[in-house]
């Protein structure tokens, strides 16, 4: 039997659930138990710290008020209803009958509690912008600091996962208590995290009663796959699928990710690119359908937007740069550059055009040499640069080019606060020194955007000004592809990989 490949490729976001054929061996003697391997591991499982909220919710062990499904929806968790008072105020009602795992009753005074936790002592606190928490009987009410229509968005964060506050949180770097489908009970840092069922879930206690979770790189995992050490691998090396895709025991199951992949161009004054013409000139020789293929061996989708179609935010409606080399040797031109002396490279002033890529140790150069090769072809020299510490030098401003991979565009299932970031004046990874008077005002527009459809014309606004403006060029988006052991059924694999685990998941009889 041939292998069945399960692919959904997103115009309308949809479900993936995998349920497998055939019989083989588990990794554990324990048929209610399973080994899997996570997107990436990452150290601690506290969400006040850093991002290890994101292990929480791979690993099924934490919730949040409101969470963001499968089809890219804001739906209910821990809170059941919510209500938007008035531009600031927001309602939550906390869920009644929910218990963590060790049995306490969740109230609206931990909720609170665990959310300005999370404030007090996480980074990224402050992009709640909450002014203000109260409890009024069964429900909490949050009052922000000015209008922000991104705020319900915002709760879906793991970092705002709810925790025992009445317990001791000390050790909850280690051994969280938490109201999910499963319960930490062992962490072995750098090595694995064991979890078992919470019988006490308030959405029916798993039938899988243990899960191992094993830090596995993704240049292993497909090995890890097939000698059956694990029975899942969230985000696989896309290099190594071939390996797996005519294996009857092995599922591979993709969607269309919200990652987005893309060369960050110096905008600064100064720098040559910082001509827009000569930004949209590298951008139109790019063959976005060939980088893909090289980055992701078929795992990857071309983009040339902000935000890949997966979002939701109508990137089709947007015009951004597509594969044409007269539009950029005319792009060319209006910069200025022309090959006076015709020894294949333009030239402006007497001097050839000369672009550096700069790329850290050890990562691939596949893509960078596939667009090295690109823009030869417009007459544009670029050499490739490979350091030691790239955060330096993106931190300097001294560069030209900058490979800038694998951007999970809706932290908060919710893409303002990746524009704002990026984009914006004075933002945290505005690395290009890029600035748009156009573009501050879409984002002040945001702020004020409470529909979906006001939010998401926005978002066409914004990506229309960035498109414009090339100050990166956008090429494809990351298909989150996960391997399943075909004995697992009931996998749904979400556009957002910081969701995994369920309380859903079965063995096949």
């Amino acid at each position: 039997m041939r292998k069945r490949l399960v692919s959904l490729l997103f115009a309308g976001i949809m479900a993936c659930s995998v349920i497998g054929s055939g019989v083989t061996t588990f990794a554990a003697e324990n048929d209610s138990h399973i080994n899997l391997a996570l997107f990436t591991y990452i150290e601690g499982m506290d969400p006040a710290t850093d991002w290890c909220g994101w292990n929480l919710t791979r690993c099924g062990v934490g919730e949040t008020l409101v969470t963001v499904n499968e089809n890219m929806e804001i739906v209910g968790q821990l809170a059941d209803e919510w209500e938007q008072v008035d531009d600031t105020t927001y309602r939550f009602h906390i869920r009644q009958g929910v218990k963590f795992s060790n049995g306490t009753e969740l109230t609206p005074e931990i909720v609170k509690d665990s959310i300005q936790r999370s404030i007090d002592n996480n980074s990224r606190g402050g992009d709640l912008k909450i002014a203000n928490i109260e409890v009024d009987g069964e429900n909490v009410v949050f009052t922000t600091d000015g209008a922000y229509s991104a705020f319900v968005s915002q709760l879906t964060e793991p970092m705002t996962v709810i925790v025992d506050t009445t317990a001791d949180t000390s050790n909850y770097d280690t051994m969280p208590i938490c109201t999910g489908p499963y319960a930490v009970s062992e962490y072995v840092s750098e090595e694995k995290i064991e979890l078992v069922a919470n019988e006490n879930y308030w959405d029916g206690a798993p039938e899988i009663k243990s899960i191992t979770v094993k830090n596995i790189g993704s240049d292993t995992k497909v090995d890890a796959m097939l000698s059956g050490d694990i029975d899942l691998a969230q985000g696989p090396d896309a290099t190594a699928l071939n390996r797996v895709e005519n294996n009857d025991d092995i599922n591979i199951v993709k969607v269309t990710g919200t990652r987005e992949n893309d060369f960050e161009l110096n905008c600064r004054e100064g720098n040559p690119l910082s001509d827009k013409n000569l930004r949209l000139a590298l951008s139109y020789a790019v063959d976005r359908d060939v980088v893909a293929q090289v980055a992701g061996n078929g795992y990857s989708s071309p983009i040339s937007t902000a935000f890949s179609p997966s979002v939701g935010y109508d990137s089709e409606d947007v015009n951004g740069q597509v594969y044409d080399l007269d539009k950029a040797k005319e792009c060319l031109e209006a910069a200025g550059y022309s090959d006076s002396d015709g020894d294949g490279i333009v030239d402006k002033d007497g001097e050839n055009l000369s672009l550096t890529i700069s790329i850290a140790n050890g990562s691939s150069t596949a893509v960078s040499e596939t667009l090295q090769d690109m823009w030869k072809q417009i007459g544009v020299d670029v050499q490739i640069e490979m350091l030691e510490n790239v955060s330096d030098k993106r931190a300097s401003g001294d560069f030209d080019m900058l490979v800038s991979p694998n951007w999970q565009t809706v932290n908060a299932g919710d893409g303002q606060k990746y524009l704002m970031n990026r984009w914006s004046d004075g933002g945290s990874d505005n690395y290009s020194g890029y600035h748009s008077d156009e573009f501050q005002s879409v984002l002040d527009k945001l702020d004020a955007a409470f529909t979906q459809e006001d939010r998401v014309s926005a978002f066409v606004e914004a990506q229309q000004i960035l498109a414009d403006d090339a100050p990166a060029i956008w090429m494809y988006a990351n298909d989150n592809v996960t391997l399943v052991n075909s004995k697992l059924e009931n996998v749904t694999v979400f556009p957002i990989d910081y969701y995994l685990v369920t309380n859903k998941w079965t063995l096949a009889e």
